[in-house]
Protein backbone atom coordinates (compact mmCIF):
# COMPACT_ATOMS: atom_id res chain seq x y z
CA UNK A 1 0.00 0.00 0.00
CA UNK A 2 1.41 3.39 -0.95
CA UNK A 3 1.98 6.15 1.58
CA UNK A 4 -0.82 8.11 -0.10
CA UNK A 5 -3.28 5.25 0.50
CA UNK A 6 -2.13 4.84 4.10
CA UNK A 7 -2.71 8.55 4.72
CA UNK A 8 -6.17 8.38 3.14
CA UNK A 9 -7.08 5.24 5.11
CA UNK A 10 -6.17 6.97 8.36
CA UNK A 11 -7.66 10.34 7.40
CA UNK A 12 -11.05 8.92 6.49
CA UNK A 13 -10.91 6.17 9.14
CA UNK A 14 -11.93 3.38 6.78
CA UNK A 15 -12.31 0.89 9.65
CA UNK A 16 -14.91 3.04 11.46
CA UNK A 17 -16.58 3.94 8.17
CA UNK A 18 -16.96 0.27 7.24
CA UNK A 19 -18.51 -0.50 10.63
CA UNK A 20 -21.00 2.36 10.20
CA UNK A 21 -21.78 1.21 6.65
CA UNK A 22 -22.56 -2.29 7.86
CA UNK A 23 -25.02 -0.85 10.40
CA UNK A 24 -26.93 1.40 7.99
CA UNK A 25 -26.52 -0.16 4.53
CA UNK A 26 -29.87 -1.98 4.45
CA UNK A 27 -31.83 1.05 5.65
CA UNK A 28 -30.14 3.26 3.04
CA UNK A 29 -30.73 0.65 0.34
CA UNK A 30 -34.43 0.49 1.21
CA UNK A 31 -34.81 4.26 0.73
CA UNK A 32 -32.67 4.31 -2.42
CA UNK A 33 -34.77 1.50 -3.86
CA UNK A 34 -37.96 3.56 -3.50
CA UNK A 35 -36.49 6.30 -5.68
CA UNK A 36 -34.67 4.07 -8.14
CA UNK A 37 -37.58 1.67 -8.66
CA UNK A 38 -39.91 4.58 -9.52
CA UNK A 39 -37.54 6.10 -12.07
CA UNK A 40 -38.55 5.67 -15.74
CA UNK A 41 -35.25 3.90 -16.54
CA UNK A 42 -36.05 1.20 -13.97
CA UNK A 43 -38.84 -0.14 -16.19
CA UNK A 44 -36.29 -1.18 -18.81
CA UNK A 45 -33.53 -2.09 -16.32
CA UNK A 46 -31.43 0.75 -17.73
CA UNK A 47 -30.80 2.85 -14.59
CA UNK A 48 -27.13 3.92 -14.41
CA UNK A 49 -25.88 4.91 -10.95
CA UNK A 50 -22.56 6.19 -9.62
CA UNK A 51 -21.59 6.16 -5.94
CA UNK A 52 -19.27 8.85 -4.59
CA UNK A 53 -16.89 7.84 -1.76
CA UNK A 54 -17.74 4.13 -1.69
CA UNK A 55 -15.22 3.29 1.05
CA UNK A 56 -15.01 -0.50 1.34
CA UNK A 57 -18.00 -1.08 -0.93
CA UNK A 58 -20.58 -2.14 1.64
CA UNK A 59 -23.26 0.25 0.36
CA UNK A 60 -22.42 -0.56 -3.26
CA UNK A 61 -23.12 -4.25 -2.67
CA UNK A 62 -26.31 -3.82 -0.65
CA UNK A 63 -27.85 -1.03 -2.78
CA UNK A 64 -26.97 -2.84 -6.00
CA UNK A 65 -28.52 -6.10 -4.79
CA UNK A 66 -31.65 -4.30 -3.54
CA UNK A 67 -32.12 -2.52 -6.88
CA UNK A 68 -30.99 -5.33 -9.17
CA UNK A 69 -34.19 -5.32 -11.25
CA UNK A 70 -33.76 -1.61 -12.09
CA UNK A 71 -30.01 -1.26 -12.64
CA UNK A 72 -27.97 -1.45 -15.80
CA UNK A 73 -24.81 -0.22 -14.07
CA UNK A 74 -23.67 0.78 -10.61
CA UNK A 75 -20.15 2.24 -10.39
CA UNK A 76 -18.54 2.66 -6.95
CA UNK A 77 -15.91 5.41 -6.80
CA UNK A 78 -13.59 6.85 -4.19
CA UNK A 79 -10.92 9.52 -3.94
CA UNK A 80 -8.24 6.82 -3.49
CA UNK A 81 -7.95 3.13 -4.28
CA UNK A 82 -6.72 1.93 -0.88
CA UNK A 83 -9.93 0.03 -0.07
CA UNK A 84 -10.62 -1.26 -3.58
CA UNK A 85 -9.60 -4.82 -2.63
CA UNK A 86 -12.40 -4.69 -0.04
CA UNK A 87 -14.79 -3.25 -2.64
CA UNK A 88 -13.98 -6.14 -4.99
CA UNK A 89 -14.36 -8.67 -2.16
CA UNK A 90 -17.77 -7.22 -1.24
CA UNK A 91 -18.78 -7.47 -4.92
CA UNK A 92 -18.27 -11.24 -5.16
CA UNK A 93 -21.57 -12.81 -6.31
CA UNK A 94 -23.26 -9.39 -6.35
CA UNK A 95 -25.75 -8.39 -9.02
CA UNK A 96 -24.37 -8.10 -12.54
CA UNK A 97 -24.85 -4.33 -12.62
CA UNK A 98 -22.09 -3.75 -10.04
CA UNK A 99 -18.98 -2.53 -11.85
CA UNK A 100 -15.34 -2.37 -10.83
CA UNK A 101 -14.45 0.56 -8.54
CA UNK A 102 -12.89 3.69 -10.02
CA UNK A 103 -10.90 6.56 -8.57
CA UNK A 104 -12.89 9.80 -8.65
CA UNK A 105 -12.24 12.96 -6.66
CA UNK A 106 -15.61 14.65 -6.08
CA UNK A 107 -13.98 18.01 -6.74
CA UNK A 108 -13.42 16.87 -10.33
CA UNK A 109 -16.75 15.07 -10.81
CA UNK A 110 -18.07 17.60 -13.32
CA UNK A 111 -15.10 17.19 -15.66
CA UNK A 112 -14.46 13.46 -15.17
CA UNK A 113 -17.94 12.04 -15.88
CA UNK A 114 -19.75 12.41 -19.18
CA UNK A 115 -22.68 14.80 -19.39
CA UNK A 116 -26.12 13.18 -19.17
CA UNK A 117 -24.60 9.74 -18.57
CA UNK A 118 -26.25 8.86 -15.25
CA UNK A 119 -29.71 8.41 -13.77
CA UNK A 120 -28.56 8.42 -10.16
CA UNK A 121 -25.73 9.59 -7.93
CA UNK A 122 -25.40 8.30 -4.37
CA UNK A 123 -23.18 9.93 -1.73
CA UNK A 124 -23.25 8.34 1.72
CA UNK A 125 -21.47 9.96 4.67
CA UNK A 126 -19.38 12.34 2.60
CA UNK A 127 -20.15 15.99 3.44
CA UNK A 128 -18.99 15.82 7.05
CA UNK A 129 -15.59 14.29 6.22
CA UNK A 130 -14.63 16.18 3.09
CA UNK A 131 -13.94 19.72 2.04
CA UNK A 132 -16.64 22.17 1.04
CA UNK A 133 -15.13 21.97 -2.46
CA UNK A 134 -15.83 18.22 -2.56
CA UNK A 135 -19.43 18.72 -1.44
CA UNK A 136 -19.95 21.46 -4.01
CA UNK A 137 -18.28 19.16 -6.55
CA UNK A 138 -20.90 16.49 -5.90
CA UNK A 139 -23.71 18.93 -6.72
CA UNK A 140 -21.91 20.46 -9.69
CA UNK A 141 -21.02 17.04 -11.10
CA UNK A 142 -24.51 15.65 -10.57
CA UNK A 143 -26.03 18.69 -12.31
CA UNK A 144 -23.93 17.89 -15.38
CA UNK A 145 -23.97 14.08 -15.29
CA UNK A 146 -27.62 13.38 -14.52
CA UNK A 147 -30.11 12.75 -17.29
CA UNK A 148 -33.69 13.98 -17.23
CA UNK A 149 -35.44 12.75 -14.06
CA UNK A 150 -32.00 12.14 -12.51
CA UNK A 151 -31.75 11.54 -8.77
CA UNK A 152 -29.08 12.82 -6.37
CA UNK A 153 -29.27 10.84 -3.12
CA UNK A 154 -27.26 12.11 -0.15
CA UNK A 155 -27.20 10.49 3.27
CA UNK A 156 -25.34 11.60 6.35
CA UNK A 157 -25.47 13.23 9.74
CA UNK A 158 -26.49 16.85 9.35
CA UNK A 159 -27.23 19.71 11.69
CA UNK A 160 -30.39 21.81 11.41
CA UNK A 161 -30.37 25.61 11.83
CA UNK A 162 -33.91 25.48 13.23
CA UNK A 163 -32.61 23.57 16.27
CA UNK A 164 -31.09 25.72 19.01
CA UNK A 165 -27.58 25.35 20.40
CA UNK A 166 -25.66 24.39 17.27
CA UNK A 167 -28.38 22.54 15.41
CA UNK A 168 -27.39 19.09 16.66
CA UNK A 169 -30.17 16.49 16.70
CA UNK A 170 -28.57 14.48 19.51
CA UNK A 171 -25.75 14.56 22.01
CA UNK A 172 -24.10 11.82 19.97
CA UNK A 173 -24.09 14.07 16.89
CA UNK A 174 -22.63 16.92 18.97
CA UNK A 175 -19.76 14.71 20.19
CA UNK A 176 -19.22 13.27 16.72
CA UNK A 177 -19.10 16.78 15.23
CA UNK A 178 -16.56 17.88 17.84
CA UNK A 179 -14.36 14.84 17.16
CA UNK A 180 -14.41 15.60 13.44
CA UNK A 181 -13.43 19.25 14.03
CA UNK A 182 -10.52 18.07 16.19
CA UNK A 183 -9.24 15.96 13.27
CA UNK A 184 -9.60 18.71 10.64
CA UNK A 185 -11.19 21.97 11.74
CA UNK A 186 -11.16 23.45 8.25
CA UNK A 187 -12.79 20.60 6.33
CA UNK A 188 -14.49 18.15 8.70
CA UNK A 189 -17.69 18.59 10.69
CA UNK A 190 -21.44 18.29 10.33
CA UNK A 191 -23.04 20.52 7.69
CA UNK A 192 -26.52 21.93 8.19
CA UNK A 193 -29.24 20.39 6.06
CA UNK A 194 -30.37 23.82 4.87
CA UNK A 195 -26.97 24.41 3.25
CA UNK A 196 -27.22 21.00 1.57
CA UNK A 197 -30.72 21.82 0.32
Amino acid sequence: MSANNINHTQRYNIVAATSAAQRNAHAIAAVAKKYIANHPAARTQSFDCLEIACGSGVHARVVCDACEDALRSYVPTDVFDGAFDDVRANAVNACEALRAPKVLDAREFDVRVDARSLDGVLAVNVAHISSKAATVGIFRGAARALREHGILMIYGPFTDVTIADGGFRSDGDRKFGASLRERDAENFGLVDVQTMD
